[in-house]
């Protein structure tokens, strides 16, 4: 069974500007792939490495244009997960800024083996706008091994570790980027409770400004694991490295889904510790029994464009 990936993302950029950005091969080196070779006339749009799926080399790379209207639309063909899936960029005016919407026609569904390429684009979507608005934009993930065992993710923030720590624990900000409903008691054997009717974690280790363990149940009734997320934050001029493990997998385990959910989520932290409240995540349409989207997303729905519903 295939779906299609629709996305949208509000961004501080001319159309004009936000094209170049999809279209130049630095740009698209610095933000989406490791190796680009981009020739519109000829209707290539090549990219391959390490960090987009199923594109290890430069010919399995080959993504011909197949629709193609300056600043305003860019569609190619992409093999991808076994299928050939078309991606569609469309970039609207709006106020000043860009709206860039996404899709991509017959996607495989996400799997544990891959991590969905919803969870790829979230990704892209926000390197794409850290990159036109001048900040760090290296957040993505290496394809081209199996991803196993505990997950562990760093990153570097513009913001001080005062500000990080209430971006992982105060519940208004966990619904910007991660709960849906969150309720938080701030000691330790205190509850976590992310909203999305699961039991809430506990939390075994909170140091203000430093770090955050939780704890809780990733298994099944049948099949109980217990694992941990901790965070760590160490500053630096200002600036802080956040540090994130999720352990308690054995060290076979395939765990590349978690591992690209966890590392777009930590990029989703640093934006919104850097940018404050202007910041919004890519919106997508939520499904009416879905739980496990921030709450942010959810009550942002009637900013989604009619033509992306369509």
């Amino acid at each position: 069974m295939s779906h299609q990936v629709r996305m949208q993302i509000k961004i501080q950029a001319e159309p004009a500007r936000v094209f170049q950005a999809l279209t130049e091969n630095t740009a698209l080196e610095t933000w989406f792939c490791e190796h680009a070779e981009i020739g519109l006339a000829a209707k290539q749009y090549d990219f391959w490495g390490r960090f987009t799926p199923d594109a290890p080399d430069r010919e399995s790379g080959k993504h011909p244009i197949v629709n193609i209207t300056d600043d305003r639309l860019l569609a190619y063909n992409w093999h991808v997960r076994s299928a050939d899936t078309q991606v569609t960029f469309k970039l609207l005016e709006r106020d000043g800024h860009t709206i860039l919407t996404l899709r991509q026609a017959n996607a495989q569904p996400g799997s544990h083996e891959f991590g969905g390429l919803d969870d790829f684009w979230f990704l892209s979507l926000e390197n794409l706008r850290r990159y036109l608005d001048g900040k760090p934009a290296e957040a993505r993930v290496d394809f081209t091994h199996p991803m196993k065992g505990d997950v562990r993710h760093e990153t570097d923030i513009d913001a001080p570790p005062s500000r990080v720590f209430e971006v992982l624990l105060r519940p208004d900000e966990l619904e910007r980027w991660i709960a849906t409903k969150a309720t938080v008691e701030p000691k330790v054997g205190g509850n976590f409770d992310w909203g999305w009717g699961i039991p809430p974690a506990k939390i075994v280790e909170l140091e203000p400004d430093k770090k955050l363990s939780l704890s809780g149940d990733e298994g099944t009734p049948e099949n109980p694991k217990m694992t941990v997320l901790t965070w760590t934050l160490e500053e630096n001029n200002g600036k802080t490295r956040l540090t994130f493990v999720h352990s308690g997998f054995a060290p076979d385990e395939d765990t590349s889904g978690i591992h690209m959910g966890w590392r777009n989520f930590m990029n989703w932290v640093r934006s919104i510790a850097e940018y404050g409240a202007n910041w919004q995540p890519p919106l997508v349409i939520v499904p009416p029994d879905a739980i496990a989207y921030s709450w942010l997303i959810i009550e942002s729905q009637d900013q989604i464009l009619e033509e992306l519903k369509a």
